[in-house]
This record gives C-alpha cells, sequence and structure tokens, in this order.
C-alpha cells in the first residue's frame, strides 16, 4: 500500500474513534451509565495505534518527506504531536480516580476527552490538507509509491479489534482499519508482550462508571 493511501486509511479510522470519544464524553456530561472498559480500551487506542504506532511512524517518514520538499509543515505537525501527548496523559490521569468514583472525576475524563479530540481533529485536517494539496500539485511524486517499513499486522491487529469493537458498539459501523489487514505482513514477534495489547477481560464488561464520578 503506498503512503498516502496508508496514511489516508489510518486518518480514517483515527476519526472514528474521535466520534466513540465525543460519544462517551457526551455520555459523561448527561450522568449515564458508561462502561469503564470502553473508557479503557479507548485510552489504550489513543496510547498504543495513535501515539506509538501512527504518530512515531508520521514523525519518521511524513515529517522527512515535508522537509524534502521544503513545506514548513513538519514544526506545526510536530508542536500538535506534543499537544495530543499532554493530553492524553492527563486522560489517563483521570481514569483511576473515575473507576473509585472520586467527585469530579467525570468531568476531568470529559474536559481533558474533549481537548484530546479537539486537537487530533485539527492535526488531521492539517496534515491532510497538506498532503492533498502537494498530490495535486504533483509535488510528491514517486515518495507516494515509496511504502516505509511498517508495523506487522500481528503487532496491531488488538488494537485495530478494540476500534473495531468500539465502533460497532457506538457508531454502528466497523472501523476503517480492519482494511489495514490486508496490507500487513502477518509474523510472530518473540519479544512483544501481547498483554500490553490484549482487550480487557470479556467478564469486565458489566462494570460502569458510578453516575456520582460522571457527573461530579
Amino acid at each position: 500500500m503506498e503512503y498516502l493511501a496508508r496514511i489516508t486509511l489510518e486518518h480514517q479510522g483515527i476519526q472514528e474513534m474521535l466520534q466513540v470519544q465525543k460519544e462517551l464524553n457526551e455520555r459523561l456530561k448527561k450522568a449515564k451509565g458508561v462502561n469503564i472498559v470502553h473508557l479503557d480500551n479507548t485510552l489504550r487506542f489513543w496510547r498504543d495505534f495513535l501515539a506509538q504506532e501512527h504518530m512515531s511512524w508520521e514523525e519518521e517518514f511524513a515529517f522527512a518527506l515535508f522537509r524534502k520538499l521544503n513545506h514548513g509543515l513538519p514544526e506545526r505537525l510536530r508542536d500538535d504531536h506534543e499537544r495530543i501527548k499532554a493530553a492524553l496523559a492527563k486522560l489517563e490521569a483521570t481514569i483511576k480516580p473515575l473507576r473509585s468514583g472520586r467527585p469530579h472525576s467525570g468531568r476531568e475524563f470529559v474536559r481533558w476527552g474533549e481537548e484530546l479530540a479537539e486537537t487530533v481533529t485539527d492535526h488531521l485536517a492539517r496534515e491532510n490538507t497538506a498532503l492533498l494539496e502537494l498530490k495535486g500539485q504533483g509535488e510528491l511524486g514517486p515518495d507516494l509509491e515509496f511504502q516505509p517499513e511498517s508495523s506487522p499486522w500481528d503487532r496491531i491487529k488488538q488494537l485495530v479489534q478494540v476500534a473495531d469493537e468500539l465502533c460497532q458498539e457506538y457508531l454502528q459501523r466497523p472501523s476503517p482499519l480492519r482494511n489495514l489487514q490486508e496490507n500487513m505482513v502477518t509474523v510472530v514477534e518473540v519479544e512483544t508482550d501481547p498483554g500490553n495489547l490484549e482487550p480487557a477481560p470479556a467478564e469486565a464488561d458489566g462494570v460502569e462508571v458510578p453516575p456520582d464520578a460522571e457527573t461530579g
């Protein structure tokens, strides 16, 4: 899969997960029951797919491509990445108090969830616009045909499964990321700890955030 097609597909999957995040935020605002496992899995996606996979790969390849074309966007995108990581760290910090029912923790989750969603949305729009403009001008040329060594399917399939289950639950449609499987290599990574990528156990599905924690 050539670069622009790959990054476009990943952006579509991330945008769908932003819709899931917004739905969770709205449910917390309205003091509706929210499954804590879904909150955990959403954070897992942001941390392990967006930050560790997508953004790292983007910095290594896309930023180099922009610099080769003397485009000024990489510095702005890097600033976006730092803002995304900061909002994500604060969002992750709300989960333990939210699980324990601490007052106002739901409000904090919504605050940083909205900050993360807004920052990621702006970032994707900025990058998509730049890529399409450059492609339309014919400035990317053969670079778009080059596919850097990407993550093997075995390394991200659990994350795609998490995204797909959340999209099915909250958006009633599958995640676009399912289409990545056709374009990725399946390998066995002996040193990878699958415990960091697996979804939370099914028996925890009935656990919901206490209303007191949701509304503060």
